[in-house]
């Protein structure tokens, strides 16, 4: 049997495999109440997706091998291009719980993610097309262009979809060495993506070392596929291990003293320009009253979506957004881990209908130093994203005549400073 021939066969049936098990995976836990296991398996269809779409190009390439001609090259990079597409669709719905910057913050906005990808594609497939046009005068230069735009487009895609993988497993407590062989196995894989295809158009160059390439591509393809696995089964992992981590915080009957039962009062400030803090009364089952004071040098996420809670409340205004239950995780993962006692979010959170508050009075919240919190670009940035929850307030302090809630949104994010210091009292 030909090389290229048991290339394509074992090509052809390890994606077919591994499209198979991630739908397995799946249905399995399709039916999960996790947040967050919802969110991933979004990300795990379209996976599955990209998989079953290799198998198709794997089939298309065994039934029908062409000469590497520039139209043949045109069409084989245009359908590689949709696996690339998928994968930049399904990043946005990876669970991120590290500190977020503004890349994450443009792929969880999916609207606005969605339209960039869309445009980049639309882009790439017209320079494909007008390429084309060159066959008899510029064929070379024309191959040679389209593989290495494919190639630069598709390590870009695997090296972002790599780095996304690895933030969202940073935010939870795991090995290291599941979290380095995501980042090595996507780094090597990416690497085929360009000498694979030069080594067919630069033949006198590279022609000899072609079956060695194709063999170093099935290693590394290997180590892509079981890098998935890896990545859900990890994440499926710690999310059931977090669950059973609040529910022994909700049932344990053990520690009954150290129970809390009750959230009295928040204090949340600044110290200094640099340092801030986070102050709970709590309520313990033996009816004792403690104190836990939290001091950051720096401003935390976690911390930041206290103060959005904190200044919603005292507004009575309800939060939603796509990434809430990702904020109210956070901080409760933020307390926890910098307290004896053990807060849960149904202590925390009133749920209405999806919208959510804090369950404590207004009168129980305090907010020092607002001034200081005017000068917080960070802070405004956490605002403004979820600026859709504060339309009715802005508009009852505000002529605010746009019929459309988009151009309610923009007049809030142009005026976000009168925003701020109408929520802040100040």
């Amino acid at each position: 049997m030909h090389f290229k021939t048991f290339y394509l066969i074992v090509l052809f049936g390890t994606s077919l495999l591994s499209g198979i098990y991630l739908i397995h995976i799946w249905i399995k836990r399709k039916n999960t109440s996790n947040v967050f296991l919802k969110e991933s398996n979004v990300a795990l269809l379209l996976i599955a997706l990209t998989f079953f779409h290799r198998t198709f190009i794997s089939a298309n390439k065994l039934f029908e091998i062409q000469d590497f001609s520039l139209n043949y090259v045109v069409v084989d990079r245009m359908i590689s291009s949709v696996s690339n597409l998928i994968f930049l669709i399904s990043i946005s719905y990876f669970p991120l719980l590290n500190e977020e910057n503004k890349l994450t913050r443009l792929i969880k906005q999916r609207e606005k993610w969605y339209t960039v990808v869309f445009i980049v594609f639309i882009f790439i497939v017209s320079i494909f097309t007008f390429l084309d046009k060159f066959y008899e005068s510029f064929g070379l230069i024309s191959r040679i262009s389209i593989v290495v735009l494919d190639a630069l487009v598709s390590i870009s895609c695997m090296l972002l979809l790599g780095y996304i993988m690895s933030l969202s497993l940073s935010g939870f407590k795991l090995s290291s060495v599941v979290l380095n062989f995501i980042k090595i196995s996507f780094v090597l894989f990416s690497t085929t993506q360009i000498i694979l295809p030069l080594s067919k158009i630069l033949p006198e160059l590279l022609l000899q070392f072609y079956p060695i390439f194709l063999a170093v591509f099935l290693i590394f393809y290997f180590g892509f596929i079981i890098s998935f696995f890896m990545y859900f089964l990890s994440l499926e992992y710690q999310i059931s291990a977090i669950q059973f981590q609040d529910e022994s915080l909700g049932n344990d009957s053990v520690e009954t003293l150290n129970k809390v039962i009750k959230i009295d009062s928040i204090e949340i400030g600044f110290i200094d320009k640099f340092n801030s803090y986070l102050k709970l009364k709590l309520e313990l089952s033996n009816t004792e009253i403690v104190e836990v004071k939290i001091e950051n040098n720096k401003l935390l996420h976690p911390f930041l979506y206290w103060l959005l809670f904190s200044v919603a409340k005292k507004n009575d205004i309800l939060l939603f957004h796509n990434d809430i239950s990702v904020a109210k995780f956070r901080m409760i993962e933020y307390f926890n881990k910098n307290s004896h006692y053990k807060l849960t979010q149904d202590l925390l959170f009133a749920n209405e209908n999806g919208e959510y508050s804090f369950l404590i009075n207004n009168d129980s919240i305090e907010i020092k130093e607002k001034e200081m919190l005017l000068t917080k670009k960070s802070f405004l940035e956490i605002i403004l994203k979820y600026s859709e929850c504060f339309i009715p307030f802005f508009d009852s302090k505000h002529s605010n005549n746009f019929k459309t809630k988009f151009d309610k949104i923009k007049n809030i994010k142009e005026n976000s400073s009168q925003l701020l210091k109408n929520l802040l009292q100040i």
